[in-house]
């Protein structure tokens, strides 16, 4: 075992020491920011209370001339082979990124009124992520963007489903634009309604 694997499991199992030691000592109430870090470890159990609208996330890309593409939607699928039945490292990490997704949603729908949304831990990675996808299409551009839609069953995704929607985003880069991120949602929104860069993309 190497080194930083044997730091890794130290620092894991410190983790969970402290994490126990804390709820031992505040009583048996399981609760607490400590406990929401460890979220990251779990599924997100929604995806079993039914056949609602699902989070999708969408990204896009500007070229040098200004030109933005259409809205790409996310999808965790890869090709299965036998081999997948043992070891599916790929599927597992698509799998995860849609967790990632599942989690941003629940914080935008949940967040308080006041609270920036760009302080959120899952929209910053959120954002680390659409940067990889657009990356891994080898699309050339100097700007991107992404947007989060709660999809219905068989219907297709259309820009009125969108929750959030990111500013322009310099590529490479993790300062945004001027252009604020916005959130809203049914229910009174902690930020304004979701609106494009451009209208007409």
């Amino acid at each position: 075992m190497t080194t930083i694997q044997t730091l890794s499991l130290i620092l894991l199992a410190a983790y969970f020491v402290f994490l126990l030691a804390s709820l031992r000592r505040r009583g048996r109430v399981i609760a607490g920011p400590w406990l929401f870090l460890m979220r990251s470890f779990f599924p997100n159990w929604r995806f079993y209370h039914g056949f609602g609208a699902q989070p999708r996330l969408f990204t896009r890309s500007a070229n040098a001339d200004g030109h933005w593409g259409d809205w790409t939607m996310f999808m965790p699928r890869a090709p299965f082979r036998p081999a997948h039945l043992f070891h599916n490292a790929r599927n597992n990490l698509l799998l995860a990124n849609q967790n990632l997704v599942d989690h941003l949603s629940f914080d935008v729908q949940t967040m308080a009124d006041s609270r920036d949304v760009r302080e959120l831990v899952t929209y910053q990675m959120a954002d680390r992520l659409a940067r990889e996808l657009i990356e891994a299409r080898g699309e050339p551009c100097t700007q991107y963007q992404f947007q989060l839609r709660l999809v219905p069953p068989l219907l297709e995704p259309t820009e009125d489903m969108a929750i959030l929607t990111s500013p322009m985003l310099a590529m490479r880069s993790d300062t945004p634009a001027t252009v604020p991120a916005s959130a809203s949602m049914s229910t009174p929104s902690p930020s304004p309604s979701p609106t494009s860069p451009e209208d007409a993309a």
